[in-house]
């Protein structure tokens, strides 16, 4: 994998992972939301350089699309989602961050931006493997079947997943338990 741009579009949406169209503003809004439970909004500094040090697809609505203006004029992408890759490009990959906005929610685009994870992991020819975190169950079969994931079983082939939790870790305290669906 390259760093090349990665960049689908659908209707007036658009998957980017061009990192001159994030909006550090929105992606600290969800992250600070009750949609996004398990993180918190971050310093402003911190937030920069989280996302200069990943591979992040963003999740946009063409707003010249949508509201066509003259040539000189046209306006940013609005972000409403994210994908965020944290990887050396070669062989490792780590997917968290992941969220649509709740009023963009039901149209599939969580779909398609998962969709657009598996081809940019497609394209990591040399990939050793991929990793996430996702809650038992619904989470759990969904990565299943959209990117080919499986549960990593502790103590198979002498393999041990391990954490260390900062201190702004999800799971750091008791209370930071998920929601119950």
């Amino acid at each position: 994998m390259t760093t090349k741009i990665f960049e689908q579009r659908r209707d007036h949406y658009i998957v980017s992972s061009d990192p001159s169209l994030l909006d550090p503003d929105a992606i600290n809004a969800a992250f600070g939301s009750e949609a996004m439970y398990w993180c918190t909004s971050l310093p402003s500094a911190t937030l920069h350089t989280m996302l200069k040090n990943s591979y992040c697809l963003g999740l946009y609505i063409d707003v010249a699309k949508l509201h066509p203006v003259g040539l000189a004029t046209q306006p940013k992408p609005e972000q409403i989602g994210l994908a965020r890759i944290i990887t050396d490009y070669v062989t490792f990959a780590y997917l968290t961050d992941v969220y649509v906005a709740p009023q963009e929610q039901g149209k599939e685009l969580g779909n398609w931006l998962i969709e657009c994870v598996g081809e940019v992991l497609d394209g990591m020819g040399d990939l050793r493997g991929a990793w996430l975190i996702a809650s038992k169950g619904k989470g759990e079969e969904y990565y299943r079947r959209k990117l080919g994931m499986s549960a990593l079983e502790q103590g198979k082939n002498g393999i041990c997943m391990m954490r260390r939790l900062g201190p702004t870790g999800f799971g750091h305290n008791e209370d930071d338990a998920p929601p119950s669906h």
